[in-house]
């Protein structure tokens, strides 16, 4: 694949995933989706946030989000701190914010955050403009539980079934959400069945890819 091939590809991923953000999803509308990018994208020059990122533990500082006209403060609440301190979050931190949400809401808002970011920091590395917030569409959430899902011992329940790593499963509860998830992942990295491929034909070669993914998620603190 050409550096041209693969800029069209990712170009066509990312004009896919803002639709879908915009679109009903899991258990939110799109209203509800665009107000959660809105709030993501606030999350990196809001004053709590920063606050909290800065101090020693996240719990030392007071304060918290309202909610909204759209958003409960629990799912502000989520998307603040997901988007803004990923590397601290807890397990007793999110379990009171799931209780209140629900796991399905909880996990939805999580790929939410997920998908915009990988948009919105793709804009700023290239020296672009970050896209205009989309206009919410029409409709109602599917709002249907997967069968296959339960307690694989994460946060929320997951797909139950056999998958080549965790992180592949991590949005399994929401599948409206994990659709656009699943492409851009493809798009920017695996390349879905090929990423079992010792060698990828790219204009980057596969070490090259597993270095800058490998540095990424170190600077980020990602926890796989």
């Amino acid at each position: 694949m050409s550096t041209a091939a693969a800029t069209t590809s990712i170009r066509a991923a990312h004009r896919s995933a803002i639709a879908a953000v915009a679109a009903p999803g899991d258990w939110l509308t799109g209203a509800q989706r665009v107000e959660a990018w809105r709030h993501a994208r606030a999350a990196g020059d809001d004053v709590l946030d920063q606050q909290r990122r800065a101090a020693i533990s996240p719990f030392a500082v007071e304060g918290e989000h309202p909610g909204t006209e759209l958003l409960p403060a629990a799912a502000v609440e989520v998307v603040h701190r997901v988007a803004s301190d990923p590397g601290r979050l807890t397990r007793t931190w999110a379990a009171p914010l799931i209780d209140a949400l629900g796991e399905e809401t909880y996990t939805e808002l999580v790929g939410i955050v997920a998908i915009t970011s990988v948009v919105d920091r793709f804009a700023d590395a290239m020296g672009e403009a970050r896209p205009d917030l989309p206009t919410p569409g029409p409709g109602s959430p599917m709002q249907v539980r997967p069968d296959d899902v339960g307690d694989v011992g994460a946060w929320v329940s997951q797909t139950t079934g056999p998958t080549t790593a965790n992180v592949s499963r991590t949005l399994s509860l929401v599948p409206v959400t994990n659709a656009p998830w699943r492409e851009l992942v493809d798009t920017h990295y695996s390349r879905g069945a090929q990423f079992m491929d010792a060698v990828w034909h790219r204009p980057l070669t596969r070490p090259q890819v597993e270095l800058v993914a490998s540095r990424t998620t170190a600077w980020n603190e990602c926890f796989y």
